[in-house]
């Protein structure tokens, strides 16, 4: 198939590559960094033989970041899909909070990326550069959330005076609180489950036209 970029369906993926892929986020999900992982550690957890690796890729850097992109991709794909499915904005918001509760042990890995997403090293602007491609546009999470905050608009359940991008950012700032208090517990000194009225009070208040 020759080298991956990260932008491959997963349908045409090798099956190594996605075991390979599979070994990442389970890595960083158990809390490792992308620094720290090594081809040998990558390849070990995917059960393959190391040189395998290089058969598609070139680094170590390349292996994390192709894992990473295509995560996003299937994540946010799967994600809109489910809130598509809702009956209206309150069960969509509903839905997405319950994912952050039951995604909870993620949260750290979650928050390495973010925090990745905006320094400037060689290995995050490559991250960057993948999802800035045209292939990635449509599971670019501004664009998962704008299609459905628009939807909202159109069924007159979200205010039509507020630009889509602070929407957006809206929910994206709620969210991120909420998952961080569940990562770290004691982030604003309020437990998950007594913040979570509040961020969906917040986010409905703020967007809708009526509770």
């Amino acid at each position: 198939m020759g080298r991956i970029t990260g932008l491959e369906e997963i349908g045409h993926v090798p099956p190594k590559v996605r075991q390979m892929y599979e070994a990442v986020i389970q890595l960083l999900e158990e809390g490792m960094d992308m620094e720290d992982m090594r081809v040998s550690t990558i390849t070990e957890r995917a059960g393959i033989g190391k040189g395998t690796a290089y058969e598609y890729f070139d680094t170590k850097d390349e292996i994390v970041a192709c894992a990473v992109v295509s995560q996003i991709r299937w994540m946010f794909g799967w994600l809109e899909e489910q809130l598509e499915a809702k009956a209206d904005f309150g069960e969509q918001l509903d839905f997405l909070l319950d994912m952050v509760e039951k995604k909870g042990h993620c949260s750290h890995g979650f928050l390495r990326f973010v925090h990745a997403m905006t320094s400037n090293s060689e290995f995050n602007r490559m991250i960057r550069e993948k999802m800035n491609a045209e292939e990635f546009a449509p599971y670019r999470p501004v664009n998962v959330f704008g299609r459905i905050l628009r939807q909202g608009v159109e069924r007159g359940a979200i205010r039509r005076d507020l630009p889509i991008e602070y929407m957006i950012h809206c929910v994206f700032s709620h969210l991120l609180s909420y998952m961080m208090e569940i990562a770290t517990k004691d982030c604003f000194r309020m437990d998950a489950q007594s913040l979570r009225p509040f961020v969906y009070q917040g986010i409905m208040g703020e967007l809708c036209t009526k509770m």
